[in-house]
């Protein structure tokens, strides 16, 4: 990549479509009778990105609904979170046959988690309560599509909503197609951003942070990131300094950093609280997530939020919010090499990384909380 510009005039950048969908501002959905919606999910400080919605959701939507949270995941050792799923279930579905709530909101990702949520579904159509299902596993197609015959009718039969929410416009056909929900029922509702008051301070050392946060394995393009960090000049590699923040395999990439000898270019830490997260961001001047498969990940639109331009693969919904070379950079799946000469040249380039960062931010803001929660009090009001 050559020095980064940003283009004049200005290439629009897609946003949550807000036609089909349109947002009530919260003094018009507060004035009318308020729902009583039965959200049923993971714990708002749950890891990853469904806990950061999560987290989301419960401070800006409860100044449209009155929410009623039910607790299925936790993060922690295995038995606490099998009480959690099973205890958080049956108390989920006590609550749809007595309390009878307006509507019930569940996130979904796949496997076991469509089993729990497609059975308190059902348990709710019997009930006459409208369900609207949040989908957000970023490999779901992929493991419908893996499934023998008979076990993708059972998926069909059991995921039936009112609502199917999904995280990019691209996706509605697919999972249209895929689940048999009309496709007027299916609808886009990209991932929210809360807003930082606070933009990233101009560092004058001349160093570079970049971060990677997210949980470590294959899937996130945790390796060959390090594989890149390796291949990348000793001028620039002195300028780099890389955290790499998450769970998962911890043990397995401060191993392969050891193995690929960039201890000195990247720090690997645990998984970051949010007030931990928010200073790196302040601090940071890129963020790389080289992903083989994505939702619409939590992470890079936090990011921009701070002005941290992304550096990223074109996988899930992420071509819908990153701009090459606009208010960002893209690199193929699955390239090192490719990943080691954007990075190269996004360290040279330190006015070009700036502008990136200012657009990704400008852009972000169309994914702001507010507006998120005023949209999915539509959702409910349709359902």
């Amino acid at each position: 990549m050559t020095d980064v510009q940003v283009p004049d005039p200005p290439r629009p950048v897609a946003q949550p479509d807000q036609s089909a969908q349109p947002a009530v501002p919260a003094a018009a959905v507060a004035a009318e009778t308020r729902p009583a919606v039965l959200v049923v999910g993971p714990r708002a400080d749950a890891h990853g990105g469904i806990g950061s919605v999560q987290h989301v959701l419960e401070q800006h939507a409860s100044a449209l609904a009155d929410l009623d949270v039910v607790t299925t995941h936790r993060d922690g050792p295995t038995g606490a979170r099998m009480r959690t799923m099973a205890v958080g279930t049956l108390r989920a579905a006590r609550r749809i046959v007595v309390d009878r709530p307006s509507v019930v909101h569940m996130h979904v990702s796949q496997r076991a988690s469509v089993l729990r949520k497609g059975l308190l579904g059902l348990v709710a159509r019997t009930q006459g309560v409208p369900v609207v299902l949040h989908l957000h596993g970023s490999e779901f197609l992929d493991w419908f599509d893996g499934l023998p015959r008979p076990a993708r009718a059972v998926v069909r039969g059991l995921l039936r909503p009112h609502r199917l929410v999904v995280l990019s416009e691209t996706l509605r056909g697919p999972y249209s197609a895929r689940l048999g929900v009309p496709f007027d029922h299916v609808v886009a509702l990209p991932n929210p951003v809360e807003w930082p008051l606070t933009v990233p301070p101009v560092v004058e050392d001349g160093s570079v942070l970049a971060l990677f946060l997210g949980r470590f394995g294959a899937r996130k393009g945790i390796y060959d990131l390090v594989n890149a960090c390796a291949r990348l000049a000793p001028e620039q590699r002195r300028r780099l300094r890389l955290v790499a923040a998450g769970d998962g395999e911890v043990d397995g990439v401060r191993a392969a950093v050891a193995a690929a000898g960039v201890d000195d270019v990247v720090e690997v830490a645990e998984w970051l609280d949010r007030a931990e997260r928010d200073d790196l961001l302040r601090r940071a001047q890129l963020f790389v997530l080289p992903s083989s498969a994505e939702g619409l990940p939590m992470a890079v639109l936090e990011a921009m939020a701070f002005g941290v331009a992304p550096l990223v693969t074109p996988v899930g919904a992420l071509p819908e919010l990153v701009h090459d070379g606009v208010n960002g950079t893209m690199v193929p799946v699955g390239d090192p090499a490719a990943l080691a000469l954007s990075l190269e040249s996004l360290l040279v380039d330190d006015a070009g990384r700036a502008a990136l960062g200012q657009r990704a931010r400008a852009d972000a803001e169309a994914y702001a909380a507010p507006r998120w929660a005023a949209r999915l009090a539509t959702i409910w009001a349709d359902a």
